[in-house]
């Protein structure tokens, strides 16, 4: 009888045919192993040099646990009794749903259900006290529960990939101090107006959506330092948008900052000629357009 090793919990490569069940003892294991305060591997003298280099590259720090890919159909129990549990990954699992416990007795500050097949997720998740760190790109939810109350804790929501997505009425209202929003690839034809009153907005990505028309309270979003609209279905730029004057005093910091416009299918030849250019230039100069030519 052949008996498959226990896969130890630091591993950084699962066995490609890995099942669910595997996957639990795996999470079990880590939860173990932090709880336990993760023992110095040099005190093993067992353990393999490769198994040692894989846990010092592999550990992260005492608030985070990482228990994605394992396939989990369910959560072990013993992740409700974690303790300064802070960051919560739980990517690329078979969770359908989340337990009643998950939001009653987990503090969390940043959580990721990404590509896991969620059928509905509880109210009470966008309600969780001091969740500052929201995502659930790649799931197949279509309605968002409203939460009941506002959460003021909540800084970033990310819904990207989520294509049968609907913003209800009041969802995006619940979170007042919301500084980035990401629905990347998720069919929507429009920026929701919800949107527009969210003061301190730093940055919104569409990417990838049929959005057609920018509406005029784009210029509403004072504090936003990056918008990328890449690959969307523009043809013009509103005037509205040459009054987002942060987007270009950031535009030269890189990375996701300034204005990104590739891809659209512009009309005038010279927006065209704009939306092949790099930051800082495509978000300086797309803001003169908008300011010069942009529609009212």
């Amino acid at each position: 009888m052949t008996v498959t090793p226990r896969i130890p919990p630091w591993a950084d490569e699962l066995p490609s045919d890995l099942n669910s069940e595997q996957g639990l003892q795996v999470a079990i294991d880590r939860i173990a192993w932090r709880n336990a305060g993760r023992p110095d591997p040099s005190d093993s003298g067992d353990w393999k040099e490769d198994d040692k280099l894989s846990y010092v590259f592999g550990r992260h720090s005492h608030d985070t646990l990482e228990i994605g890919g394992l396939k989990l159909r369910q959560l072990p129990p013993q992740l409700f009794d974690m303790q300064e549990l802070g960051y919560l990954f739980l990517s690329n699992n078979r969770l359908e749903t989340l337990p009643p416990q998950f939001c009653e007795r987990l503090r969390l500050e940043g959580l990721t259900l990404d590509r896991n097949p969620l059928r509905s997720v509880p109210a009470e998740l966008f309600e969780m006290p001091g969740l500052d760190n929201l995502s659930l790109s790649g799931t197949p939810l279509i309605d968002l529960p409203v939460p009941r109350q506002a959460n003021p804790s909540l800084k970033v929501l990310i819904l990207d990939d989520m294509h049968w997505l609907d913003f209800p009425q009041n969802f995006l209202s619940r979170f007042p101090k919301l500084k980035s929003l990401s629905f990347s690839r998720c069919e929507q034809g429009i920026i929701p107006q919800a949107v527009f009153n969210l003061p301190d907005l730093m940055q919104l990505c569409a990417d990838g959506n049929p959005i057609k028309v920018l509406p005029a309270q784009i210029g509403q979003l004072s504090n936003i330092q990056s918008l990328k609209l890449k690959n969307c279905e523009l043809t013009t730029l509103p005037k509205a948008l040459s009054q987002l004057t942060q987007l270009e005093n950031k535009a030269g910091s890189g990375g996701p900052f300034g204005l990104h416009i590739g891809g659209n299918p512009f009309k005038d030849k010279d927006l065209k000629r704009i939306a092949k250019l790099k930051n800082p230039a495509m978000t300086t100069e797309a803001l003169a357009w908008a300011r010069d030519i942009g529609s009212d």
